[in-house]
């Protein structure tokens, strides 16, 4: 019975991807009465929007695996002065959101910013490629993470025989090395490609005009079918290129028997070595550095300048705190169901669970939030509950269960991807040995289990603090009234002007990421 209670629990849980499509679906038949209906939008006006909304990804795609091949490369493969250094700083951007670095960029780069007078700039530096630069520095880091994982594990002796056998660096590379690494680029493209049209914070900074940053408007104009086509437009984008970067992944054979010794590391030529110092400098200058010190700048020039009032940002931080303490506990105990279910009792049939667990985290945040808020609206009209003389749904929207629902929906693939791999290397003698001396279920599952899960389930809970942390539109959309995050803090903020408030929401944001970062940075072999 326990069994097929955690087989199903697993089903309903990564099934939570029905709830924003169903939520469009009835938003597009049964809009809300009340509202003006706008004519549709012509099909001349969407085609522009979802060819843009693929043009960057396809070019932050590939920025972002050029770069993040080749800083992993020489992180696992050079021996330049500081190369670990280097690329342990160039992951850090992670900790940054994207809509963070957009707004300081645009800011620093604008005629009357520090940058744009340096560079002479003319007016606003906004628009696609301003985009498509911070999507790649925030995407990168992925890409180097899991290329310099899978170089680790290769094994060095064939390069070695292919090289005393006279084959170029070229060949070697292109014969031994690249397919090995075909399915990790694959995996990479897929995330930064998600992450490339997902985005709303970069691209609504920078006034870049593409699917969910229309979308976002279409809601808050109350343009509800043209938001519902918008959605369906995002989907017809993620889903298919989901599946079919799974597919190809899926089909790759994993090496055995892991890498036999290290890789010799070879020294760069002065130029290859100059541009990586190059290179790594932008990449961690831009993510890091910059908005480091423009913050700190922004911050003390409104404590030095008389008349300068903050605004209140205790509640901000104390918000920002629960959701994300609270809704990590949630999000990394549900993506434990499919991920035992996948790794322990599915064998054959685990890869439903996992496409199921990818595909409900596939979806942009603006547009799972778009169809949860659609979702509430239909059932307070259809089915309206009452829990004592409270409106039900009313109830628990206003005590941020929609919310923590759109966390769980938008990063379980992140708690399972790094809660997987721990239940795979789960010792069963132990747990033999501990059913053999009379241990009950939960004394196995406390004594044995448990501490094995440990590293993994804390990798789990520290990448969805982190990403609950930084993200935008769900909370924007979802978070209850009277209520504000740091996020919303750091984007009101740059929609308004104030550089003071900005520079402290966004440096109180920034160290809060960049301890977690940290924290990840110690649990990343564990993963």
């Amino acid at each position: 019975m326990g069994r097929r209670l955690l087989i199903a629990a697993a089903f309903v849980i990564v099934g939570l991807v029905l709830v924003p499509v169903a939520g469009m679906i009835l938003a597009s038949v049964d809009p809300p009465a009340g509202l003006p209906t706008p004519p549709p939008r012509p099909l001349s006006e969407l085609l522009p929007l979802i060819a843009r909304t693929l043009a960057l990804a396809l070019t932050v795609s590939v920025a972002a695996l050029t770069l993040g091949t080749w800083l992993a490369w020489v992180e696992q493969r050079t021996s330049l002065p500081g190369a670990r250094l280097l690329s342990t700083l160039s992951v850090l951007p992670l900790a940054v959101p994207s809509y963070l670095s957009a707004s300081i960029l645009r800011e620093t780069m604008a005629p009357a910013g520090w940058l744009g007078a340096i560079f002479g700039t003319q007016g606003r530096f906004t628009g696609f490629w301003p985009a498509a630069l911070i999507l790649t520095v925030s995407t990168a880091p992925f890409v180097q993470i899991l290329v310099g994982s899978a170089l680790r594990r290769l094994p060095a002796a064939q390069e070695e025989a292919a090289r005393s056998l006279g084959a170029s660096p070229w060949r070697r590379f292109t014969a031994l090395v690249a397919p090995r690494l075909r399915p990790t680029w694959a995996f990479s493209l897929a995330i930064v490609a998600l992450y490339a049209i997902s985005d709303f914070g970069a691209v609504a900074v920078l006034d870049c005009r593409v699917l969910t940053w229309e979308l976002y408007k279409s809601y808050n104009t109350f343009d509800i079918p043209n938001a519902a086509r918008l959605g369906f437009g995002l989907m017809i984008l993620v889903v298919p290129l989901l599946v079919g970067i799974r597919l190809l992944h899926g089909a790759a054979r994993p090496e055995r028997g892991g890498a036999d010794r290290e890789a010799p590391r070879r020294p760069l030529p002065h130029w290859a070595a100059a541009l990586t110092w190059l290179v790594q400098a932008l990449v961690v200058g831009l993510g890091v550095f910059l908005p480091l010190a423009a913050l700190s700048a922004w911050l003390i020039n409104g404590l030095r300048q008389p008349g300068v009032t903050f605004a209140p940002i205790g509640q901000d931080i104390l918000d920002t705190a629960l959701l994300a303490l609270f809704g990590a506990l949630v999000a990394t105990l549900l993506a434990l169901a499919p991920a035992w279910a996948a790794a322990r009792l599915l064998p054959r049939r685990g890869w439903i669970v996992e496409n199921g667990a990818y595909l409900t985290s596939s979806l942009p945040g603006v547009l799972v939030a778009f169809g949860v808020i659609q979702m509430l609206v239909v059932l307070k009209r259809h089915a309206p509950l009452e829990i004592g003389d409270q409106p039900l749904w009313l109830t628990l929207e206003r005590v941020g269960l929609a919310v923590i629902l759109g966390y769980t929906m938008r990063f379980l693939a992140e708690g399972y991807a790094a809660l997987k791999p721990a239940i795979l290397r789960l010792d069963p003698r132990q747990e033999e040995i501990a059913r053999s001396l009379g241990a009950s279920p939960w004394r196995r599952l406390r004594r044995v289990a448990l501490p094995q899960l440990a590293p993994g389930f804390a990798a789990a809970y520290a990448l969805i603090f982190l990403a609950i942390v930084k993200e935008l539109p769900i909370t924007m959309m979802l978070l209850p009234s009277g209520h504000t995050t740091l996020a919303y803090r750091v984007f009101d903020a740059q929609r308004e002007g104030l550089l003071p408030d900005l520079g402290l929401a966004g440096l109180v944001l920034l160290v809060l990421a960049l301890l977690m970062q940290l924290a990840l940075l110690r649990w990343r072999r564990h993963v």
